[in-house]
């Protein structure tokens, strides 16, 4: 994709960071880690992730509409997988909100959703399996940048389990990680096809891409090396690195 592509590069990011954040949330719910309270606060941070998966929904086809035209970045199989995974994780989070039903109930509906969440990580890196560096980067944002997203969440509801604190950090920097050592071989490809084609801008993309993920983690681990606990604004500051990190990772497609 170019740099004028913003909404379908805007449309995935949203998306897989919000399902990858809802993955991890779904988890700890599902742990029963959190008291009444703290669940109840996380509920209330979930809108955030809704919008998200409206603007996603939203931006892909207003553009398709207004364009008149078949795009390749057309995923519609995908897209009614994120829409699939939005009404489920809506009927969720209403249900839970209402309190309707008993809490098995409520738990099974999270199944679902967690579920279809996992259909759609599936799908996507079957989608771009054929260029590792698109599949890394795929990875990123919806694990790495999910879990990201989710540990905001966390903070914001100020949840009261240290572990969260302590592991989900060092897992998003295991993901981050991989992806790094994976998605540095396939740069010689881009560079090589900068030097021959003079198409600079993928191979510029990447490198942001990938050096903006490193710093995103370096500031997330920042609280586990000063032994202090995360703060809002320090989360927020590293979930926006990861954003333009993805949204680099886009363009470079």
């Amino acid at each position: 994709m170019a740099w004028f592509d913003w909404p379908f590069i805007l449309s995935s990011v949203f998306a897989q960071l919000s399902i990858g954040a809802f993955l991890i949330l779904g988890s700890v719910i599902f742990s029963g880690k959190l008291c009444f309270g703290q669940t109840d606060r996380l509920h209330k941070t979930m809108p955030v992730l809704w919008m998200l998966l409206f603007a996603s929904l939203a931006l892909r086809e207003i553009n398709l509409v207004l364009s008149q035209t078949h795009s390749v970045y057309s995923f519609s199989i995908e897209a009614m997988i994120v829409t699939i995974f939005f009404v489920l994780a809506l009927l969720y989070w209403f249900a839970e909100k209402a309190l309707i039903g008993s809490d098995a109930t409520r738990k099974v509906m999270l199944s679902v959703v967690l579920m279809s969440g996992l259909v759609y990580f599936g799908h996507g890196l079957m989608q771009r399996s054929e260029q590792w560096l698109v599949a890394a980067h795929f990875i990123a944002t919806t694990l790495c940048g999910g879990t990201l997203f989710a540990h905001t969440a966390l903070v914001r509801a100020e949840h009261k389990v240290e572990e969260v604190n302590r592991y989900l950090p060092l897992l998003g920097a295991v993901i981050a990680v991989i992806c790094l050592l994976t998605g540095i071989p396939q740069l010689a490809d881009l560079a090589s096809r900068a030097e021959t084609y003079n198409e600079i801008s993928p191979f510029v993309a990447h490198v942001l891409s990938l050096g903006l993920l490193l710093a995103a983690v370096g500031v997330w681990l920042m609280p586990i090396i000063t032994k202090s606990k995360p703060v809002l604004h320090v989360m927020t500051f590293a979930l926006a690195l990861i954003f333009i990190s993805s949204y680099c990772a886009g363009v470079g497609y």
